[in-house]
């Protein structure tokens, strides 16, 4: 702040005009934005700031005050809206004056008074709607069939020839799967041979007659190893060909495990074919 003679200098060379309200129409109402503008006079030298504003309920500032200089003038426009009809009394802050050396001094603030009207139209008392009495209960004693009966006459013409149809539709034949030859579920074991497969050819041959084998002894099952089926064989059917069949699972056994080439797998399959047709003809 100046001292007192600063003071005193500044508002005497101050022009103060009063506090003037500007807004969107000559008579602002609620929701409008209102200026709010004061002049003052700047001695040589100064300059002018707004001061910082918070207005009260029901006053809303919407932005920065807006400061204009006209020579030796300065004219401070603060945007505010007010959202409450009536007559309000404004408290309008007064600006700031910088001077030179770094010297700030405020002018006093000013109250200006609005007048906010009410964007709701008047509405007359007379408009008012009385209250009106009770109404009483409407008795209301008609019965009627009229709409069951016509309902259940709609469905019986809609669903008795559909029910109709669908009894002589008679009932929905399965379609037959054409029957399979069982030549047919044989791999093609001459193929694979003339492709060089015998290895392939070798492993059909040897678990067929293995699968065969199991049937009739149970305890020869697939998962042992050629020596050890030939055991269970041993001890349970001690009148089969045990030597030939020995020689034919170790043969194949050589050609499905790539221990020495196996021109002659298809060989092998025909008499894989042949001793297990007259074992399981032997054991029948």
């Amino acid at each position: 702040m100046t001292g007192l003679f600063g003071s005193l200098v500044i508002t005497a060379f101050t022009a103060w005009l009063p506090v003037s309200a500007l807004a969107q129409g000559t008579e602002p109402t609620v929701g409008d934005t209102v200026w709010l503008r004061r002049a003052v006079g700047v001695p040589p030298g100064h300059a002018v700031r707004a001061a910082d504003w918070e207005p009260p309920d029901p006053i809303e500032l919407l932005g920065r005050a807006q400061v204009v200089v006209t020579g030796d003038s300065a004219a401070i426009a603060y945007p505010v809206v007010l959202w409450r009809p009536g007559r309000h009394l404004v408290e309008v802050p007064g600006p700031l004056l910088l001077g030179p050396g770094g010297t700030v001094d405020s002018l006093r603030g000013e109250r200006v008074r609005l007048e906010i009207r009410s964007v709701l139209p008047a509405v007359p008392m007379d408009s008012t709607l009385a209250p009106q009495p009770r109404a009483a209960l409407v008795a209301h004693d008609a019965v009627t069939l009229g709409p069951l009966g016509i309902l259940w006459a709609m469905a019986l013409v809609l669903l008795l020839p559909a029910h109709v149809w669908w009894r002589r539709r008679g009932k929905p034949t399965r379609a037959q799967s054409p029957a399979i030859r069982p030549e047919a579920l044989e791999p093609p074991l001459a193929r694979w041979a003339d492709a060089g497969e015998y290895r392939a050819v070798a492993g059909v041959s040897a678990n067929r007659l293995r699968a065969a084998l199991s049937e009739r002894v149970a305890a020869a099952h697939p998962g042992l190893d050629t020596e050890r089926v030939l055991a269970e064989l041993a001890a349970a059917r001690p009148e089969w060909p045990l030597e030939e069949l020995g020689d034919l699972l170790r043969a194949l056994d050589d050609a499905r495990f790539g221990v020495t080439p196996a021109p002659d797998a298809l060989e092998l399959s025909r008499s894989t074919i042949e001793l297990r047709d007259r074992l399981l003809r032997a054991a029948a």
